[in-house]
């Protein structure tokens, strides 16, 4: 199986004798070279989320040569320290992190030379392809489930287990959400292209914070207006989002606003209780996020998003 390895810095320790704060990081590594240039003082560090490069493997072991140099920037001198070493990555395991140590010796002839201490931690993330259903106009696309012919609506980027495949359709098993288990086939494209994708998604878990008081929900570090229904409010608490199980026409007529718009998900995992967080102006005891426009890539994160279990996205966090 193919897997993505994602190499990121994670941070920069800076240690020892000050050779100044004009600190520039360069990695070479698989033929690319990477440059990030930081003010950083003696006794401090700093945390990145920097991409340093990206590949494609097939090994469940990748080795490979890893050169690495620190540079503080002077107007007359500039203080070297380099490491040329090897990075090994077990593609079994989802993270990994590697810490390399770099010493810079100041270059002062007239001065007693400090060392400064570079510690470099590198951060190596394990993607592995999936097949899924592709975005659509909608977020919906309708397959044949279990050979009755009756057809049904998958959302956009459930996963799903390609079996065989021939000239006309192609034949899976779904690994997620309200049909999990469930055989699956799908007549191919025009041409005999198939309507699934295989890729990389970056699936993580997403936490919503919805407030009654202020109707609005924190997402990402931003808020959107939502109605509810002041009849039937929430209790406070956290409940699991679910992967949408069918597209909801009362969503119809937004539809012209957001692509999306038909695309509800679950609050909780109970049945009975029938209430989603979905877009619209209006509620009946669901979660509705008013700013309509601003739904299609909201939604999009949320699709792609994951918690772990099969049948959910992340959770919703209820507050006063």
């Amino acid at each position: 199986m193919t897997k993505k390895i994602i190499l990121k810095l994670k941070s920069i320790k800076y240690s020892g004798s000050s050779i100044g704060d004009d600190i520039r990081l360069e990695i070479s590594i698989f033929g690319e070279l990477f440059s990030l240039k930081k003010k950083i003082k003696v006794g401090t560090g700093k945390e990145f989320n920097e991409v340093i490069t990206e590949l494609d493997t097939d090994r469940k072991t990748f080795e490979a040569g890893i050169d690495l140099r620190i540079v503080e920037d002077d107007p007359v001198f500039n203080d070297v320290g380099s490491l040329e070493t090897e990075i090994k990555i077990d593609t079994t395991k989802n993270v990994q992190d590697f810490e390399y140590k770099i010493k810079v010796s100041e270059l002062r002839p007239w001065l007693a030379k400090g060392t400064a201490v570079f510690v470099i931690i590198l951060t190596a993330q394990i993607l592995e392809t999936e097949t899924f259903i592709p975005e659509t106009t909608d977020g919906w696309l309708k397959v044949e489930i279990n050979k009755t012919g009756k057809k049904e609506s998958l959302p956009s980027f459930l996963r799903v287990k390609i079996l065989r495949s021939d000239s006309k359709r192609d034949y899976f098993n779904i690994l997620e959400g309200f049909y999990k288990g469930k055989f699956a086939s799908i007549k191919k494209k025009p041409g005999g292209l198939s309507y699934l994708e295989r890729g990389f998604l970056k699936r993580k878990l997403v936490e919503l914070l919805y407030s009654i008081s202020k109707k609005n929900i924190l997402f990402e570090g931003r808020k959107y207006n939502v109605d509810d229904d002041p009849n039937n409010l929430f209790d406070v608490g956290v409940y699991d989002i679910e992967i949408p199980d069918a597209p909801h026409d009362k969503g119809r007529k937004y539809l012209n606003r957001s692509k999306f718009a038909l695309v509800w998900f679950h609050i909780g995992h109970n049945a009975r209780d029938d209430r989603f967080l979905h877009t619209g102006s209006v509620s009946a005891g669901c979660v509705s996020m008013k700013e309509i426009e601003k739904w299609t890539a909201v939604c999009r994160k949320l699709l792609i998003a994951r918690k772990g279990d099969d049948i959910s996205i992340g959770t919703l966090k209820v507050v006063e």
